[in-house]
């Protein structure tokens, strides 16, 4: 219902789906832990079956069986330790109105969540930088609508335009201004529930990603807004 809002608002088009599922792919291509690494074509998505139209097989995650780790304590006490550490400049988490577990679909609005918008504010303003500040992106992706408009929610983009900036290779490894889901994603990699978007955030800080995009500075990671959303920026 998402997704066929959004394109009836927006003219989004399914091409903009097909180019995240596409894109991420090719991340996962590159990564060794990945489960899914047979290149696809925007020809191939198109070709999939439906599973409830307008999303097709490669619009939607898949379950996988993983494990991953990740250790916080104090900025001295990462000092000492061996590996370098990722700094954490914002953290926030938001639940919005009419919210009960995913059922966010009874709202006045289905192209927007609101909880992203109001944690996307709190984040930005507690890191003290701006959404065109951040150099990589680690966006939950359980289905590939829900990237275009967490795209257009956490400020990457304007209202409506999630399916342009997608198409334009704004989010595309390597030449991409925003590269998303270095790793392949829920989508590619394997659907841990998002854990690995944070070991993904670390990675592009530590310069090890097998997508590693240059000059990271600023690493951006968020859960999804179907439930109470949240989102990091990492240093």
């Amino acid at each position: 219902m998402f997704a066929r809002r959004h394109m009836h608002e927006y003219g989004t088009k399914t091409t903009a789906f097909g180019t995240i599922a596409m894109n991420q792919r090719a991340n996962a291509v590159r990564n060794p832990n990945a489960v899914m690494r047979k290149p696809i074509t925007l020809e191939d998505h198109a070709s999939s079956r439906y599973i409830s139209a307008p999303l097709r097989l490669l619009d939607c995650c898949l379950n996988t069986d993983g494990c991953c780790a990740f250790i916080v304590t104090s900025a001295e006490r990462a000092r000492q330790l061996k590996q370098r550490p990722a700094y954490i400049m914002g953290a926030a988490m938001g639940l919005g109105p009419k919210q009960e577990v995913v059922r966010t679909y009874n709202r006045p609005s289905m192209t927007t969540f609101p909880e992203t918008q109001a944690t996307s504010k709190r984040l930005f303003d507690m890191a003290g930088v701006k959404p065109s500040d951040v150099d990589v992106a680690q966006i939950y992706d359980h289905f590939t609508p829900g990237v275009l408009i967490a795209l257009e929610d956490w400020g990457f983009c304007k209202k409506g335009d999630g399916g342009p900036f997608v198409e334009s290779g704004a989010t595309a490894w390597p030449s991409g201004k925003l590269p998303v889901n270095t790793h392949g994603g829920n989508l590619s990699e394997g659907y841990i529930h998002g854990f690995t978007h944070i070991l993904e955030g670390v990675r592009q800080l530590r310069g090890t990603s097998t997508s590693q995009v240059k000059n990271v500075e600023l690493s951006f990671v968020a859960s999804a807004a179907f439930v109470p959303t949240s989102g990091l920026i990492l240093h």
